[in-house]
């Protein structure tokens, strides 16, 4: 459920489904690569991952649908290096195709994004540093201004990612509660949260 090498006595992962797996693999979870196992999630195929050096153990099934477990969480991952670019401007909520407009500059300059939050005259965009290098924010940050027109154009470093996976979660009260908790207990401040929606029927 954790890195062993943060937790030593982690729980092991008896099921997950692709989602997960691929929630997990994204921030930092390295025993699978989330796209070898493409042709399996889409012909629906469950993998079952065994220990070579222990083959009595139970595995992990990684399969395309579970029963959850209400505020069930699967696994938490955790990973470094990225960074946001805050973007204000005043009345941007009415402003059609701002969002659009912001994360096409991204795209012309070769920058890929993480997850776009938003509020109604600000948005953030989030970004691995890994070949943002500062020529690069210098231009980016001139041509939002000109381009948007935007109020504040900010640029924050040293960010991590830290994710909470089980698709169980949503049908339970509190657990966000009880998460940013440990956070707050930890003295780790929160810059931003995002919580994926509940999948389509």
């Amino acid at each position: 459920m954790v890195d062993p090498r943060i937790v030593p006595d982690a729980a092991g992962l008896a099921e997950l489904t692709y989602r997960e797996m691929r929630e997990l693999s994204y921030a930092g979870f390295t025993v699978l690569h989330d796209e070898a196992i493409v042709p399996a999630v889409q012909a629906r195929i469950p993998i079952h991952v065994r220990c070579t050096n222990r083959p009595e153990a139970a595995g992990t099934r990684i399969v395309p649908e579970r029963r959850y477990t209400g505020g069930q969480v699967v696994g938490i991952a955790s990973d470094g290096g990225f960074c946001t670019v805050f973007v204000s401007k005043y009345l941007m909520n009415r402003e059609i195709g701002f969002g659009r407009r912001l994360l096409q500059i991204m795209e012309e300059e070769g920058l890929s994004y993480e997850h776009t939050p938003s509020g109604i005259d600000n948005m953030s965009v989030l970004l691995r540093e890994k070949g943002f290098d500062a020529p690069k924010q210098k231009h980016v940050m001139q041509r939002i201004r000109k381009e948007l027109g935007a109020d504040d154009v900010d640029i924050e470093h040293g960010l991590a990612l830290v994710m909470i996976v089980g698709e169980g979660m949503r049908y339970t009260v509190g657990v966000a509660a009880r998460a940013t908790q440990a956070l707050s207990e930890a003295g780790v401040n929160l810059e931003m949260m995002n919580q994926a929606p509940p999948k389509s029927a």
